[in-house]
């Protein structure tokens, strides 16, 4: 891999993007790639935003340039939002449709906002949106944890990595993890 491929991970707290940019990672390392994982959350507590990068191939730099983000696999439909001007037009956007009200929003006394509405957004301003229901397939897999693997499977099958699916879902520790990324692969295929 002679280009550096940039995947940013984002959702609130709770919901397993770190575990998840590190599983992507360790996979990405089995696979011979050159590979550069980094965290940034500002809460620990349920419900903070946080993000997790992971760079493969040559480059310096543990996050990525504003507009450089390649792939953004999204956790929760807000923390999408939160990230478009890291993306550019050829940003591809994968979307875990589960809302989780971020504390800020819950402090604010807003309501959150329509799905429909944030992936109208998502697919104005970037070219590859795809759209599922993660948590339900997580649910559906028999352990509501494994949301990050449903993503990982979506992120797999939509061929916008250089990780074999076999490499990626031998990360997957248990059944139902593995369950569960075939179902995210299978629901974007």
């Amino acid at each position: 891999m002679n280009e550096r491929l940039s995947i940013l991970l984002v959702g609130v707290g709770g919901q397993g993007v770190l575990g998840t940019g590190r599983r992507l990672g360790e996979a990405a390392s089995h696979a011979g790639l050159v590979t550069t994982v980094a965290a940034l959350h500002g809460m620990s507590q349920r419900g903070g935003s946080v993000e997790c990068s992971v760079l493969l191939g040559p480059g310096h730099g543990s996050f990525p340039i504003p507009g450089g983000v390649d792939v953004v696999v999204a956790f929760e439909p807000l923390e999408a939002l939160r990230v478009l001007e890291r993306t550019s037009e050829r940003t591809r956007v994968i979307l875990s449709t589960a809302t989780v009200a971020p504390s800020s929003l819950a402090r604010s006394g807003k309501s959150y906002p329509d799905v429909g509405g944030i992936v109208a957004e998502l697919r104005r301003r970037v070219s590859n949106v795809v759209v599922l229901d993660a948590a339900a397939l997580a649910k559906r897999a028999g352990d509501r944890r494994a949301l990050g693997a449903v993503m990982l499977g979506a992120l797999c099958a939509t061929g916008a990595i250089p990780i074999g699916s076999d490499t990626l879902s031998a990360e997957m520790g248990s059944e139902p993890a593995r369950k569960a990324f075939a179902l995210g692969a299978e629901a974007v295929s």
